[in-house]
């Protein structure tokens, strides 16, 4: 019986790191850029992000505890080994429901840093540009182009279909999926007139839903 009871102590604890881990992965698969995921890669972040949370939980922990006049122990000592203490599980470390609490809001906030950062591909940027790479963020191009902050999302949409030119400012596009969309504001539509190729402005639009054909739309972009 005591070493069932001791698995069941240490299922506990893993069930309590993961549980920031799926609060933070749920912020940033529900606002962040839909990329597909295998369960391994899911299950990996999950993991992870529970791990940095109870990291950070226990780095301003460790501070407190260096405040306090009782610790007697040196700055590096204290909170680094209670911020590591708490993120491995450590049985000699407690894990309490403050603890657990504290790291729980601390998810919310790890969420919605790590969707900034992916949003804007900040690692990318840093790491592979800088390297002169040119691998990307991003599922493809159509991602990359609508999601850099280098191109300026006032655009211009020339569908061959029908013949319009839309002008406007993309406001929003699908991703993830094989389907391309557009939901665009300030649109001004343009036609051809009569048989010639000069176009004139038919419409105005306040906002626009525009679903695409990649092989018969042309978007353009000027840079920031």
């Amino acid at each position: 019986m005591p070493p069932l009871s001791k698995i069941d102590d240490v299922g506990l604890k893993i069930l309590f790191l993961l549980i920031p881990g799926i609060i933070a992965f749920g912020i940033v698969k529900s606002i962040g850029p839909k990329r597909p995921r295998s369960d391994f890669e899911s299950g990996l972040q999950i993991f992870i992000y529970g791990v940095i949370c109870y990291l950070i939980t226990g780095f301003f922990e460790g501070i407190y505890l260096w405040i306090s006049p009782t610790t007697g122990k040196e700055f590096w000592q204290t909170v680094i080994g209670n911020a590591l203490g708490l993120a491995t599980l450590n049985p000699t470390n407690g894990l309490d429901a403050i603890q657990i609490f504290l790291t729980t809001i601390c998810a919310l906030f790890v969420g919605c840093i790590v969707t900034a950062l992916r949003q804007n591909s900040f690692p990318h940027r840093l790491f592979v540009r800088k390297l002169g790479l040119k691998r990307i963020g991003e599922v493809d191009i159509w991602d990359l182009t609508l999601n850099s902050p280098d191109i300026d999302h006032w655009a211009t949409v020339r569908h061959h279909d029908n013949g319009l030119v839309y002008q406007g400012y993309v406001w929003g596009y699908s991703d993830g999926g094989d389907e391309r969309e557009l939901l665009m504001t300030q649109v001004i539509v343009f036609a051809k007139s009569g048989e010639s190729e000069e176009l004139v402005m038919v419409d105005t639009i306040p906002v626009l839903y525009l679903g695409l054909d990649r092989k018969n739309t042309v978007l353009e972009f000027r840079a920031v």
